[in-house]
């Protein structure tokens, strides 16, 4: 009887110590992110939009990206209380590159091209990206993006990450 009430007190020692530990708020590592897209295909033929959002920090401290290519455009549309910055255009270069201007945990990206319409021949190439996120230099994740055919309704890529 005496070695079932050790054994009983040891359970009950284990059960208490292993919900203790589930309310532990897992630590968040803060990284400069970097985001990368590089497009080919006939990219100058489609409306891009590229959007970042929900870049934080510490305890949800909106961090703003800052647009690094293409370097003479600036976001078309930015709301600082929503933490989204977006970029609209026709690209003339096939780079796009975006950096958080402090340390964070975590964002939320879009990236969609539309087709701006003519007519194609066979040597059109639809808009395909590769969408590269970069934490302290390396590459922590990376995506692949295909427009659909000229006429198709476009597909967004939208993802959230966390570091």
């Amino acid at each position: 009887m005496r070695n079932l009430n050790y054994l009983f007190l040891i359970a009950i020692t284990i059960f208490f110590v292993s919900c203790s530990s589930e309310n532990e708020v897992p630590k968040l590592v803060e990284k400069i992110v970097t985001i990368e897209v590089e497009m080919e295909g006939n990219y100058t033929d489609y409306l891009v939009t590229f959007s970042v959002h929900s870049m934080l920090s510490g305890t949800s401290t909106f961090v703003a990206p800052v647009l690094d290519q293409p370097n003479e455009l600036n976001w078309t549309q930015v709301i600082e209380q929503g933490n989204s910055y977006t970029l609209s255009f026709e690209p003339e270069v096939p780079t796009i590159s975006a950096t958080s201007s402090a340390p964070i945990h975590s964002l939320g990206l879009v990236f969609n091209a539309v087709y701006l319409g003519g007519e194609t021949d066979d040597s059109f190439q639809p808009l395909s990206a590769t969408v590269n996120v970069l934490a302290d230099g390396e590459v922590y994740r990376q995506f692949e993006y295909e427009a659909l055919a000229p006429g198709e309704v476009s597909v967004p890529l939208a993802e959230e990450i966390t570091f």
